[in-house]
């Protein structure tokens, strides 16, 4: 039967081989790897069938069918944009060293568990939770039976080694630079309770704070990681008492879709309020909103994670106790369109009342 027009072909496996050739699917099997078992004549036959119907090998069932793979297994959020970014940058690293990815996918349906499993299943001889949401003692499990990389979030569990980016440096970057532009009253939108990256970067605005004498004023919101976390966001800060002059948010997700939601409601950015992101993933960069924000450099961090891989991979076992790698990675920043000096000058510690009245916004 014909595929319907526009439909994708059906891929011809090497039973359709066999059908159309008159032998075995054992024989199609022998004659297609080259090895011995077959006569010439029916290896020729084979052949000439298979090119015929436009048969190619399955190279992934050729990686899983063999012992040493060099299968490395990532685990990542399909909702963030940076982790995409991220993915890209896995692929290079690994075809510089040889190994083969295996991606999984975690969406609200599917989540980070299942996608272990998957890893599992597919024989992996290495797995990289990118941003896990996992509880250290499920890391732990993993660690156990597999080398596991944690990268994009440092953690302290037996066996795992870890990449990420320098949280204190971003977050310092941030606030000095909202500092030099004259601001005092600055907050930071959090990337919610259940993020474990959250409290890390919430401490490294605090300490960031402190040092510029500005501990009384630091003030950290609820956020998240997607875009309605950055909408709900923008209306709590947009009716607060004390009307902050910028806002430093958990990744650049959160922060575009705080940035138009502020202007939806007639506040002007970088007029009336600064706003800085985290990641420089595709939403700081898009014409509509150009977001100043720390950088992140997905190669070096991909290349550092895959080096960890292959090097737990080449040792065929997993990690020690006491054995476990960190590479903690220097980030950048980007001024861009969403960041201008301060429109109330003033002293540090001082916390700014916006000058005019403001509406309540609707509710959802």
């Amino acid at each position: 039967m014909k595929p319907e027009p526009g439909a994708l072909p059906r891929r011809v496996t090497i039973r359709d081989v066999a059908r159309a050739s008159g032998t075995s699917i054992s024989t199609v099997s022998v004659a297609l790897s080259g090895r011995r078992g077959v006569s010439d004549e029916t290896r020729e036959r084979v052949v000439r069938m298979a090119n015929r119907l436009g048969w190619r090998p399955d190279r992934r069932a050729s990686i899983l069918r063999r012992q040493d793979s060099h299968l490395v297994g990532v685990v990542y959020e399909v909702e963030q944009s940076f982790q995409a970014m991220l993915i890209d940058a896995l692929y290079t690293a690994a075809a510089e060293r040889g190994l083969e990815l295996s991606l999984a996918g975690a969406t609200p349906h599917h989540d980070e568990r299942v996608c272990v499993t998957e890893m599992l299943r597919d024989r992996c001889q290495a797995v990289v939770l990118t941003g896990s949401g996992l509880a250290d003692a499920e890391i732990a499990w993993l660690a156990r039976r597999l080398p596991t990389v944690s990268l994009c979030r440092r953690v302290e569990v037996a066996g795992v080694d870890a990449v990420a980016s320098d949280d204190e440096m971003g977050l310092s970057q941030a606030v000095d630079h909202l500092v030099r532009l004259g601001h005092r009253a600055i907050v930071h939108v959090d990337g919610g309770t259940e993020h474990p990256l959250s409290p890390r970067r919430a401490a490294a605005y605090r300490l960031a704070m402190d040092r510029h004498g500005l501990t009384a004023s630091a003030q950290v919101l609820q956020g998240g990681t997607v875009l309605s976390a950055g909408v709900e966001a923008a209306r709590r800060i947009a009716t607060m008492e004390d009307i902050p002059t910028a806002v430093v948010c958990f990744n650049d997700v959160l922060a575009a879709s705080l940035v138009h939601e502020l202007r939806a409601l007639g506040i002007a950015v970088p007029g009336e309020i600064s706003v800085v992101g985290y990641d420089d993933g595709p939403e700081a960069r898009d014409p509509s909103t150009l977001l100043t924000t720390v950088a992140q450099d997905p190669l070096p961090l991909a290349r550092a994670t895959i080096g960890f891989a292959q090097r737990r991979i080449e040792a065929m076992r997993v990690v020690p106790e006491g054995e476990e790698a960190l590479a903690v990675l220097p980030t950048g920043f980007v001024a861009r369109a969403t960041s201008g000096p301060s429109r109330f000058p003033a002293t540090d510690g001082d916390r700014l009342r916006r000058a005019t009245a403001m509406s309540t916004p609707p509710a959802d």
